[in-house]
């Protein structure tokens, strides 16, 4: 998966294991124990995904490279990934704020405060990038030493070749910006995409309940994507109490509509159906490993923009 400026995210697969973990510890104890019980049971859930887990590690705070002072986490994963760990009503801005700086601080570049007190599991993640270099620009100075002579005005063959110029560049820039909006479009559609197919899989894995009727029990949620729409329904999946294997799709909310000029180019399947079943949550890719969504341009279809999902849940976009 890539962020919306184009970067792949960082530490995705180590993030997704956290978040899997944090709602497999959710689903069990809700928001009703004390921070300690659930700290505890982080930790085992973390080592059973196969994680590295430091707790209580004292790490250096530093100012400008120079160390200041320590601060202890609750927790560092893969010796990458700071964690914080509260159980109370809401996050307050002063947590947030704290947690930044403590990042801010060390020499992690990834930290997620994690709320457990509240109604639905709450995540925050915050990636600490350095600041950019200040860029010096050096502007010459103009010869006091230059002749009255050589500083003429322009002629008129000179303004006219001039505004030729100014307006041929102004074309160039002009196209070059339209072709550039348009893939950007691209872009931000498929990272919707990728983070509502994101979000259909936490729905699952917070076992998030909806009402499907009288005889009918919530079986997932899910995306349904058709070749040659400019939009994707999210769903959720109705399983039949008294005949198991059943199904009833049922639309959550209007279709999502991907930005203007793009379309769904390519599937693996049309239409392709991708469910998340709780508790873990199992990938439910129509009978396959692997799926495909390509997304284009209506106006080129050679600029795509290609999602991938595996049977293990992760999400790629290329």
């Amino acid at each position: 998966m890539v962020t919306k400026t184009g970067e792949k995210l960082l530490y995705e697969e180590i993030t997704y294991k956290i978040r899997k973990a944090c709602f497999k510890t959710w689903k069990q104890f809700g928001g009703a124990f004390k921070e300690k019980v659930v700290d505890r049971a982080l930790s085992l859930a973390f080592k059973n995904e196969g994680l590295k887990v430091e707790n209580q590690k004292c790490i250096n705070i530093y100012y400008d490279n120079v160390k200041v002072g320590t601060y202890i986490p609750d927790k560092i994963i893969n010796e990458s990934v700071l964690i914080e760990v509260k159980c109370k009503p809401y996050l307050a801005k002063e947590d947030e704020r704290q947690f930044w700086l403590y990042l801010k601080g060390s020499k992690y570049k990834l930290g997620l405060l994690i709320n457990f007190g509240t109604k639905r599991l709450e995540i925050k993640r915050r990636v600490y990038d350095k600041a950019r270099q200040k860029i010096i620009r050096v502007v010459p100075r103009s010869n006091p030493r230059l002749s009255a002579s050589t500083q003429r005005g322009f002629t008129l063959i000179e303004l006219l070749v001039s505004i030729f110029i100014i307006v041929l560049m102004a074309g160039i820039i002009l196209a070059n910006y339209r072709v550039g909006g348009q893939q950007f479009a691209l872009q931000r559609s498929a990272n919707k995409l990728a983070q509502d197919i994101r979000r259909a899989q936490a729905m699952a894995m917070g076992a998030e309940s909806y009402d499907c009727g009288l005889g009918w029990r919530m079986k997932g949620y899910g995306i349904n994507l058709v070749v040659n729409n400019d939009y994707y329904l999210i769903r959720v999946r109705c399983e039949n109490e008294a005949n198991p294997g059943s199904y009833n799709d049922i639309n959550i909310g209007d279709p999502v509509s991907l930005e203007g000029g793009v379309k769904i180019l390519n599937l693996t399947n049309s239409p392709l159906n991708i469910f998340f079943y709780p508790p873990d949550p199992i990938v439910d890719l129509a009978g396959v490993n692997n799926v495909e969504i390509t997304l284009s341009l209506e106006t080129d279809v050679t600029k795509i923009k290609t999602i991938k999902i595996n049977s293990a849940g992760l999400i790629e976009i290329q």
